[in-house]
């Protein structure tokens, strides 16, 4: 008897200790794969362009001296999957890259889409629609970023492409169409991972006439306050999908 109950024990300290092994593996594979996935999250999940001062905007005239070490001399590609037309697109809003995933969403303080793509800084940028280049500047985190103002049923909105590694022969005042690239997707200024920061507000960045965005101060006041009454920018207008292979 004594012998039969010393074999159980010992026994069970064995299934005792299997199962603790058995936990401590699963509890070390589910740490490894938790610590890449933080990273990954760190690396793209949010960058914070608030904090931008006055800026440099860049006119036709000036633009080379100002940022020539930036500026794309060749003419980059048309849209993979259209024609580059000076027509009205069939839609009005399109995805500003012709591959992308979303890393971040818009939110109080961050009212804009950071977009990742698995060609990186090879990714070129188009406007969401046809409109006016309203700004080329430099931020004071050394952020590359192009605005363009859009009219639409006459109505005014602008989008902001911020972190660019590089401008397009681009200059202010140049009218665009969703096929003219602004530049490549990039991870200039405050950012911590190659990706497009996207934001569209209803309202004229750099105009002194529109009572919402004069300049970026008011700008980012406003963005908050649009943001607080249920506008998400470019998703307002047009499905955003978590990842897309087509604008």
């Amino acid at each position: 008897m004594r012998e039969n109950n010393r074999y159980m024990i010992r026994n069970k300290g064995l299934i005792i200790i299997s199962i603790t092994f058995l936990v401590l593996g699963i509890l070390f594979y589910l740490d490894s794969n938790k610590e890449s996935i933080d990273t990954y999250a760190l690396n793209y999940e949010y960058v914070n362009i608030k904090d931008m001062a006055p800026v440099s905007v860049a006119s036709k005239n000036n633009l080379e001296t100002e940022t020539n070490d930036t500026i794309i001399q060749e003419s980059l590609p048309a849209s993979e999957n259209s024609k580059a037309t000076q027509t009205t697109p069939t839609r009005v809003w399109y995805l500003p890259t012709e591959r992308g995933r979303i890393s971040q969403y818009p939110h109080y303080g961050h009212n804009a889409y950071d977009i990742t793509s698995p060609r990186g800084s090879n990714e070129v940028i188009f406007p969401v629609a046809n409109g006016v280049i309203s700004s080329i500047y430099k931020d004071p985190a050394g952020a590359l970023v192009v605005t363009v103002y859009h009219n639409i049923n006459g109505k005014a909105y602008t989008s902001q492409y911020a972190h660019l590694s590089r401008y397009a022969n681009i200059h202010v005042g140049q009218h665009v169409t969703i096929n003219d690239a602004l530049g490549y997707m990039g991870t200039t200024g405050y950012s911590t991972g190659v990706h497009l920061h996207l934001a569209v507000l209803d309202c004229h960045l750099f105009n002194n006439n529109d009572p919402n965005c004069p300049n970026l101060n008011a700008w980012f006041k406003y963005s908050d306050r649009r943001v607080k009454e249920n506008y998400y920018g470019l998703g307002v207008h047009l499905y955003v999908p978590y990842e897309w292979s087509k604008r």
